[in-house]
């Protein structure tokens, strides 16, 4: 089966990785840097569309996956917004404490499990935190084409959003509703007074930490948004939200259908380190189970699910998984591949 997930992951695969270097760098809200990447040859980058994310590879073996954020035109670099996390694994840190102008980084090209749609309804943009980058860049797409669209976004302080000297521009200004400085139980109020002036139509795009997200979900689903119109993305990987508990990790037989490969998976080790052992390598983008791009069938077995982009339907279904986290509740898992 093959999906838009799949077609923009092949795509990047197939591209050379992108030799980058950082041509500005400039702070934007507290403990955030916006870095602007260009071609070290100074050539063409490849298109992307808004929602989509680059891979960079930095130092040390780490890879991270950062949103574009730019605005229509902006076509000469790739800007993106990095939080300095205090738990940091190393990707925020090195960037806000090594990186600098004139920096050389490699990056694949862009991927786009976020896509904004074409709908002929108005659109409702949630975002928290970090989380601002793809809607930012969704948000001055719909104003560029002249679409209908409201933005949300809710952040600790105002020194801790980003983006907000052009959010509060007057062509932006009318569009967006900021919610700084509420607690938890306050966010889901705000939330809940957002939606429920709605119409149920309006397609809804969210990116933010993972209990923002789930509460954007439940307050629509409680008021009766389809899924199919509901759209997020994660920042970070996060427990699975399935009520069936995730199995301690065992050893298990993988069988790529396809390729006709078998090898067997023991713990800690990833279905996709063990198919590239084996000498089948499996598209992924963020490595973390959030993106979705690397979106696989499942053709036998029961899934363990440990990503951040199926839905509870999807995931009761088994009937695919994301094979960079997820693993398997038996003794063996055949995929279509």
């Amino acid at each position: 089966m093959t999906t838009v997930r799949d077609a923009f992951t092949a795509a990047a695969q197939a591209a050379a990785p992108l030799n980058l270097r950082v041509a500005a760098i400039r702070e934007d809200g507290r403990d955030i840097r916006v870095f602007d990447l260009v071609a070290d040859d100074a050539g063409r980058l490849p298109a992307w569309t808004p929602g989509a994310h680059v891979k960079l590879s930095l130092p040390g073996g780490l890879e991270r996956c950062y949103s574009l954020c730019n605005t229509p035109g902006e076509d000469s670099f790739y800007r993106i917004a990095v939080k300095r996390e205090a738990t940091s694994r190393g990707g925020s840190a090195w960037l806000h404490e090594q990186a600098g102008v004139g920096t050389q980084l490699s990056a694949g090209a862009p991927v786009n499990a976020f896509p904004l749609h074409d709908s002929e309804h108005p659109v409702a943009l949630f975002a928290a935190g970090i989380g601002i980058t793809p809607i930012y860049a969704m948000a001055a797409d719909l104003l560029y084409r002249g679409r209908a669209a409201q933005l949300h976004y809710f952040a600790r302080s105002v020194e801790h959003a980003a983006f907000l000297s052009p959010l509060s521009q007057p062509a932006m200004a009318g569009r967006c509703h900021f919610s700084f400085g509420l607690h938890a139980d306050e966010v889901g109020v705000a939330v809940a007074a957002r939606l429920i002036v709605l119409p149920r139509t309006t397609p809804l795009y969210i990116c933010g930490p993972a209990p923002f997200i789930a509460q954007v979900c439940e307050q629509a689903a409680q008021l009766g948004w389809r899924d199919a119109d509901v759209h997020f993305e994660l920042f970070a990987a996060t427990t699975p939200a399935s009520d069936a508990p995730a199995t301690q990790d065992r050893v298990f037989e993988l069988v790529l259908q396809r390729s006709g490969v078998r090898c067997m998976v023991p713990p800690g080790q990833s279905i996709v380190a063990a198919a590239a052992a084996a000498g089948v390598l499996i598209g992924t983008s963020c490595g973390e189970g959030f993106c979705g791009s690397c979106q696989t069938g499942v053709l036998e077995g029961i899934p363990d699910h440990r990503d951040s982009v199926l839905t509870e339907k999807e995931r009761a279904a088994g009937q695919c998984l994301m094979p960079c986290v997820s693993r398997c509740r038996g003794e063996r898992l055949v995929l279509d591949i």
